[in-house]
């Protein structure tokens, strides 16, 4: 474990940019509709100075996506293409498949996106709209059956789709159904479980107690740039209301290795989760095992 830790200490594995924290969707299991900060879309000059940041310093893989659907941004493929153009190895967004139409699929193959995750969490309408009440259940599987036959067609594996289904006690009763509807059509499936966002959603982990807490990976593999600039403590502090720098004025490097995140790291490896309001209420981190980590 403390090997794997070492390895992300100087630099994080992964950045997350957050191209906008704007969104289309309510759904059910996210706290976004109670979100505080300020919106709007990272411009032009942000992104391209973290781009080459990246590839500078030799991360690969880069995220083009936060709290909010990434797809509402105009410029998205335009900074897709610069991401891959820059030299950048695995280029990847998560999106809930709604704007994901047969001509931008076209278009961010073109561009050479790596991976996309769709996040479509029911195997029929009727559970979809519980979950996604103002989405269209039949518009984004098409939109997905649409992404998978143009691939085909153009005879290329990219991106890779996996599809994530966010399992809740709404849902639950498709899992079985939803994988063996899809396991044959896209390239992954996510079975994921619902977690609390800190504290802000009610918790569906009953069996907690029978759960081990780890040192959280995100604090050492995942840095995420909001944006405006700050850089939030982890993915999962969607307010930011834990600022370890910002990018505008500050390297990579310099925030990853900051007072803040080092002392945040120690007290999870002395098994101290109390050390902020962030940690202190989160389930992300709750495992039957110790991942770390795994497929890493």
């Amino acid at each position: 474990m403390h090997d794997q830790m070492k390895k992300y200490e100087k630099i994080p594995f992964r950045v997350m940019v957050e191209n906008t924290n704007i969104c289309n969707s309510k759904c059910t299991f996210c706290p976004h509709e109670t979100m505080k900060r300020p919106k709007g879309f990272m411009d032009k000059r942000l992104f391209e100075k973290v781009a080459k940041e990246c590839k500078k310093l030799g991360i690969e893989y880069f995220t083009i996506y936060g709290f909010g659907e990434p797809l509402l941004d105009k410029d998205f493929v335009k900074k897709v293409e610069f991401a891959k153009k820059l030299g950048l190895k695995r280029v990847t967004t998560n999106t809930n498949g709604e704007l994901l139409t047969k001509d931008l699929s076209e278009k961010l193959i073109n561009a050479g996106l790596d991976e996309i995750y769709i996040s479509f969490d029911a195997a029929t309408d009727a559970a979809y709209r519980k979950v996604r009440p103002i989405l269209s259940f039949q518009k984004t599987e098409k939109n997905i059956r649409d992404l998978m036959a143009l691939k085909q067609k153009l005879g290329t594996d990219k991106p890779e789709v996996t599809l994530s289904f966010v399992e809740s006690n709404t849902n639950r009763h498709e899992v079985k159904k939803y994988i063996k509807k899809w396991k044959d059509v896209v390239d992954n499936i996510s079975i994921s479980i619902i977690h609390n966002w800190t504290g802000k959603i009610t918790s569906q982990m009953s069996n907690k107690k029978n759960l081990r807490r780890d040192p959280c990976r995100l604090l050492w593999m995942d840095m995420v740039i909001s944006w405006n600039g700050d850089v939030p403590l982890c993915c999962n502090d969607y307010e930011n209301k834990v600022i370890l720098g910002n990018i505008k004025n500050e390297s990579i490097p310099k925030i990853w290795n900051g007072k803040l995140l080092r002392l945040t790291r120690k007290e999870h490896i002395d098994g101290n989760y109390s050390v902020n309001k962030i940690c202190n209420q989160c389930e992300y981190n709750f495992h039957y095992k110790s991942p770390w980590w795994i497929g890493k």
